[in-house]
């Protein structure tokens, strides 16, 4: 919803269960068979597609899985009618805009307008909120860079570097506009994490720049941030929060934007 990839929270959250992570591979997968429809298989001459990988990986989704979906998505097969839309909702002085991915527009909007009426919320017309968020490119950029092994057919390993260092480096780097950082937990406990924001034409050149630069990408993808954010109580909160966690436990919603502080 804001902050962090969503996708790398996912791969560094503890107890994620099977059926979840089983859930999301199958939107990921979606995603890329898409992606790969619409622009072709090849990642470097398709950056839709490669951002659509970028998050596969971000959560360890196996090569095989991805493979797979590249090949649905260019094997020419006329039953594959996969598109995207996007919805825009209010819940009191919450914006949701919700995107998905679908093969039948009329039983997505129908499961969406179910869902928000469940939680006291409603649809608003295309622009009714879409035009508080702007989309920009997001880098996840773990604290860490490149070692190259010594010896042929060793793997590269990665060494820690300051934060704070980095944010400096990273700052002067054309295209960067904002640095955020914060903590993240995996299994060895917790890591630091760059975001790092620029405009969304500008997200390829700086990803490939940083990861020329040695460092650590742990993912890259187009988000929408919300201009103006709005404070609610905590029991307003956890409304939305049920609500997002259930609009996107349906398998044809994708991502899910809000504007709640």
């Amino acid at each position: 919803m804001s902050g962090h990839s969503k996708w790398a929270k996912i791969k560094h959250q503890k107890g994620v269960n099977d059926a979840k992570r089983g859930m999301i591979f199958t939107k990921l997968a979606k995603n890329i068979t898409l992606a790969a429809k619409e622009g072709g298989g090849d990642t470097d001459m398709n950056f839709t597609l490669r951002l659509a990988v970028s998050k596969a990986k971000a959560v360890n989704m196996p090569a095989d899985n991805i493979e797979r979906a590249i090949k649905k998505g260019t094997g020419g097969d006329s039953k594959l009618v996969f598109q995207r839309v996007s919805y825009e909702a209010r819940v009191g002085s919450v914006s949701i805009i919700v995107d998905c991915q679908t093969d039948n527009v009329n039983r997505t909007v129908s499961e969406v307008k179910r869902i928000l009426e469940a939680y006291g919320g409603k649809m608003v017309a295309p622009g009714g909120v879409s035009w508080n968020f702007e989309e920009r490119g997001l880098v996840n950029v773990i604290c860490q860079k490149v070692v190259k092994a010594n010896k042929f057919g060793a793997n590269d390993s990665y060494q820690a570097v300051n934060p704070e260092d980095l944010e400096l480096i990273l700052m002067e780097v054309a295209g960067v506009e904002d640095i955020k950082g914060s903590f993240m937990e995996n299994e060895d406990g917790r890591i630091y994490v760059l975001e790092v924001y620029v405009s969304k034409n500008n997200l390829k050149n700086v990803s490939l720049e940083i990861e020329k630069m040695g460092y650590k990408v742990e993912s890259f993808e187009l988000v929408k941030i919300a201009k103006e954010k709005v404070k609610v109580n905590e029991d307003e909160k956890n409304k939305i929060e049920k609500l997002i966690e259930t609009l996107e436990e349906n398998d044809d919603v994708n991502e899910t934007w809000i504007n709640m502080e």
